[in-house]
């Protein structure tokens, strides 16, 4: 896939999900030990998803995109201010990722940006409850050293194996 396609969905979670997640998310146990995914070092602490939640995101990017998915994984994240990290994550195991905001301070920089030939292309701002999906060959990076609000953002991320029909 040339270039990139990126999907944005604000309102993803139904309010009672939304908030059961911003409740639990800022006070569980988030490790550095789930960063390394397929040798690519990550950038924010993270602690393994609920089957519950990893579900919905499923089922939701299966409907966004008209696809059929497999969860390779899913994972709540903390992120706070960093260096940025332009990577992609596409693998056998991964073709799309998908990424909630959960709960942060609404700014351009506390999002996502997505970067063509080396250089920064789209911004994506993080907004509680935006949905951001896109195809894993897409080079991305975190926007938090980019802001000087220094607060920590909340996130739900998964990777998804597209299936066959």
């Amino acid at each position: 896939m040339d270039g990139f396609h990126i999907t944005v969905m604000d309102n993803f979670f139904d309010e009672e999900v939304l908030t059961k997640l911003q409740n639990h998310l800022p006070y569980i146990n988030y490790a550095a030990r789930l960063n390394i995914i397929d040798n690519i070092n990550h950038i924010w602490f993270s602690a393994e998803g609920e089957e519950w939640v990893s579900k919905i995101m499923k089922d939701k990017s299966e409907k966004l995109l008209n696809k059929k998915f497999k969860v390779n994984f899913c994972s709540y994240t903390m992120l706070a201010t960093v260096e940025p990290v332009v990577h992609c994550d596409h693998s056998k195991k991964c073709d799309y990722q998908i990424i909630v905001y959960v709960k942060g301070n609404t700014n351009l920089h506390k999002g996502t940006g997505f970067y063509l030939n080396d250089e920064l292309n789209t911004h994506i701002g993080f907004a509680e409850n935006r949905a951001v999906l896109w195809h894993a060959n897409t080079y991305h990076s975190p926007l938090n050293w980019a802001s000087d609000d220094k607060s920590k953002r909340y996130s739900v991320i998964c990777q998804l194996k597209e299936l066959d029909d």
